[in-house]
């Protein structure tokens, strides 16, 4: 980390700073504290931001966004390893057989099942069904309050989980899958209608 003095330039916009005016330091670059943004929402960065490709991300723009395991639904925090099928991503506990919930570990051999991984022995007796796994309640979309189920793809915003084709934007009706969005009222909105 530098120590910034009067001479110093944003990272960001490339201005100059006053010499009393507050600024935010991030890898050795200095910003003026308006310049650092959000690269999903464009809100200016307070508290805990997240370096992504595109810039940084706000706490609440890299809860909605972060990588989700397909079988829990719970984020897959950064640095935990987790395992890709078919690309999705997993828990190394929640890769398991979606006929018998069977945890397949690494190096095992498995089968697929309508796309998703079978262990050997279900695929031996065949069975077609899948389990009643239920490892976090995410048993309805709060738009159309319908079940979301384990097969369907969905999306989460605040904490709540929507069919994919339901979460759009109450104005214009915009998919805001991985799209910036916020709310506005009890209306969650893209940035062109906020």
């Amino acid at each position: 980390m530098t120590t910034p003095h009067f001479c110093d330039r944003c990272g960001s916009c490339g201005k100059s700073f006053g010499r009393t005016e507050p600024r935010t330091i991030f890898n050795n670059k200095t910003y003026h504290q308006n310049c650092l943004k959000c690269a999903k929402c464009r809100s200016p960065l307070t508290g805990n931001f997240y370096p992504t490709l595109e810039g940084f991300t706000c706490e609440q723009c890299h809860k909605r966004v972060s990588t989700r395991c397909k079988r829990c639904g719970n984020s897959i925090d950064a640095g935990i390893r987790y395992k890709l099928y078919k690309g999705q991503e997993y828990h190394p506990e929640c890769f398991c057989c979606w006929s018998c919930n069977t945890q397949i570990n690494e190096g095992e051999q498995f089968f697929e099942l309508r796309g998703y991984p079978q262990c050997i022995k279900c695929r031996d007796e065949g069975k077609q069904e899948f389990s009643d796994y239920k490892a976090v309640q995410i048993h309805q979309c709060a738009k159309c309050q319908k079940p979301i189920e384990k097969t369907q793809t969905f999306s989460y915003y605040e904490e709540k989980t929507y069919h994919n084709e339901c979460f759009t934007c109450n104005r214009c009706g915009l998919s805001l899958v991985d799209k910036p969005c916020v709310r506005l009222g009890s209306a969650i909105v893209c940035p062109s209608c906020n």
